[in-house]
C-alpha cells in the first residue's frame, strides 16, 4: 500500500470536525498571541479559530483536497516565522485565511475572488486586508507555492497512516477469503495413506517422524495380536546363529504362530530395515550383544 493510494482515499472523504481541529492546532502553533487593550478588539473580539474555519468551509464550500493542502503552507510558514514573534488576536485568523486562499488558487482552475473571501469572514476582515495578507504570504514563501505529493504525505501523515493500515487489513482478509488451497494441501487432507499413518503414529510400533506410505503398508501386515502371541511362544525356541545360507533361510519354516513352531528348527530374527540387503547367494548374520541380551 503506497502513500499515494492512501492520499487518494483521503481526498474522497468529506470535511470533518477532526480535520478542522487539526488545522486549528497547527495554526495556533505558528505564532503566539498577546491580548490587545484597544477599544476595537474589546468591542469586536474575533471568534474562536475553530468556529472561524468552520464558517469559511461552509460559505466557500471548500473540499477536502483544497482544505487539507493548507497544512503544507501552514507548516512552511511555521519554519519561517521566528518563535519570539507575537501577533494580535486576529493574526491566526489572517494566517489561515491567507494559506487557504493560496491553496484554492493553486489547486483549482476556478476559485473565489478575494472580495468573496472577505465576505466569508463575516466582517472580520475587509477586502484591502485580504489583499495585503495574500501579498505578504507570497513574499514569505518567495513566490514558491508549489505543492508536491511528498509535501502532502508529510503534512497529512496523521490522517494517511490509519487509512494505510485499514486498506492493508482489508486486502489481507480478502486474500484469505478467496485464496484456494494448494494441491499439496489438498493431498495432505485427502490422501488415505497419510491418514492411516497418522492414526498409527501413536502406537508402539511406529515412529511419527519416519512414517511414510511404505511404512504404513508394512504396518498393515503386523497386528498387535500376532505380535504378542509370538513374543510369548517363541522365546524358548529362538537360537542365535553365526551364519546362515539363503537356502537355509528358505527351509527354516514359517514364523506364523498359528501354525506352530518346531522345536528342532532354529529361526533367525532379522530387523525389518535389513530385508532389502539380503541376497540369495549369501546372508551374513552376526551375533549382536543387544539381541542376545534382549531374548535371554
Amino acid at each position: 500500500m503506497s502513500d499515494y493510494e492512501a492520499l487518494l482515499e483521503f481526498n474522497k472523504k468529506t470535511v470533518t470536525k477532526e480535520m478542522i481541529a487539526y488545522l486549528s492546532n497547527i495554526t495556533e502553533s505558528i505564532i503566539q498571541v498577546r491580548r490587545s487593550n484597544s477599544m476595537i478588539s474589546i468591542a469586536l473580539p474575533p471568534p474562536p479559530l475553530v468556529k472561524f474555519i468552520t464558517n469559511l468551509c461552509l460559505k466557500s464550500n471548500v473540499q477536502t483536497p483544497t482544505l487539507m493542502a493548507t497544512t503544507v503552507y501552514l507548516k512552511k510558514l511555521k519554519n519561517i516565522i521566528p518563535p519570539n514573534v507575537y501577533g494580535i488576536e486576529s493574526t491566526r485568523h489572517r494566517i489561515f485565511l491567507g494559506c487557504l486562499i493560496l491553496a484554492s488558487k493553486t489547486l483549482n482552475d476556478s476559485s473565489p475572488l478575494n472580495k468573496h473571501w472577505a465576505r466569508y469572514t463575516s466582517g472580520i476582515l475587509q477586502l484591502r486586508e485580504v489583499n495585503t495578507i495574500e501579498r505578504e504570504l507570497l513574499e514569505y514563501f518567495d513566490w514558491n507555492i508549489q505543492i508536491t505529493t511528498d509535501d502532502l504525505v508529510s503534512s497529512l501523515e496523521h490522517f494517511i497512516q490509519p487509512i494505510k493500515e485499514k486498506i492493508l487489513k482489508d486486502r489481507h482478509q480478502l486474500f484469505l477469503s478467496f485464496n484456494p488451497p494448494t494441491s499439496k494441501e489438498l493431498r495432505e487432507y485427502a490422501s488415505p495413506k497419510d491418514s492411516l499413518a497418522h492414526s498409527r503414529s501413536s502406537s508402539n510400533t511406529s515412529l511419527p517422524s519416519l512414517t511414510s506410505a511404505s511404512s504404513a503398508d508394512s504396518l498393515k501386515l503386523r497386528s498387535p495380536c500376532s505380535t504378542n502371541t509370538s513374543n510369548t511362544n517363541v522365546q524358548d525356541n529362538i537360537e542365535i546363529i553365526d551364519e546362515m545360507s539363503g537356502n537355509n533361510i528358505k527351509n527354516a519354516g514359517s514364523l506364523d504362530p498359528s501354525k506352530g513352531f518346531k522345536s528342532n528348527e532354529a529361526y533367525s530374527l532379522v530387523p525389518p530395515s535389513s530385508f532389502s540387503n539380503i541376497s540369495q547367494d549369501k546372508v551374513s548374520i552376526k551375533k549382536s550383544q543387544g539381541w542376545s541380551s534382549f531374548f535371554n
